[in-house]
């Protein structure tokens, strides 16, 4: 994925405000597959075309949903 500058800046900017939702809802959306609304500002995190944060990767691991 080549990102230019500002949408890295976005992208970055949409992963933090996915890592200050309530985590529990985070893992819940994630094992239904479900979109999950981010903010207003932000949108749908939207799991197949968004992708998965590396910062949430290990929190997956130790929820068991990620081998």
């Amino acid at each position: 994925m080549n990102l230019n500058p500002l949408e890295r800046l976005r992208r970055i900017r949409r992963e933090d405000a996915l890592e200050a939702l309530d985590r529990a809802e985070v893992l819940a959306a994630f094992s239904r597959k479900d979109n999950i609304f981010i903010s207003k500002r932000h949108g749908i995190w939207d799991w197949n075309r968004d992708g998965i944060p590396g910062w949430l990767l290990p929190v997956l691991r130790d929820a068991g949903l990620l081998s």
